[in-house]
């Protein structure tokens, strides 16, 4: 097999990688490359297999950790937006009925259902204390 077919599959193996960045298709595209190189040396198709496989595990087993370890290691401190609601003050729109199973607030702008352990008149001010599933648990500030 030509090394430029080799070549090709590793650039579409890393520009694959910009859209999954878990360093898993950057692996098979440096065993590809490692490949390529078996392949332009003249050395037929099971040593570039071989040291596709072995390019490609390696990378796997002693790249792939270290580099994801390094690109999430803040990734334990991200809140999606529906956790960062938690603490922050809301107004309640829909008077809030917890028999009724009624009510919604209005957070940074956006409108949640919500309930709380006892009524609340629109216009009240409160604060989000969890949120289960879609529905906003508050309490009155």
């Amino acid at each position: 097999m030509n090394y430029y077919i080799y070549l090709i599959i590793a650039v579409g193996c890393f520009a694959g990688e910009v859209f999954t960045m878990e360093f898993s298709l950057a692996c098979l595209g440096i065993g590809l490359l490692g490949a390529s190189l078996t392949s332009w040396l003249g050395l037929g198709i099971w040593w570039q297999v071989g040291v596709f496989a072995f390019v490609s595990g390696a990378a796997w087993i002693g790249v792939r950790p270290f580099a994801l370890r390094h690109l999430y290691r803040n990734s334990k401190h991200v809140k999606t937006p529906a956790e960062d609601v938690i603490g922050k003050t809301a107004v309640v729109e829909t008077a809030i009925d917890p028999v009724q199973n009624t009510g919604r607030v209005k957070v940074e702008g956006e409108s949640w259902k919500a309930t709380a352990d006892k009524k609340l008149p629109a216009g009240t001010q409160c604060v989000v204390e969890k949120l289960d599933g879609v529905t906003l648990t508050v309490r009155e500030k």
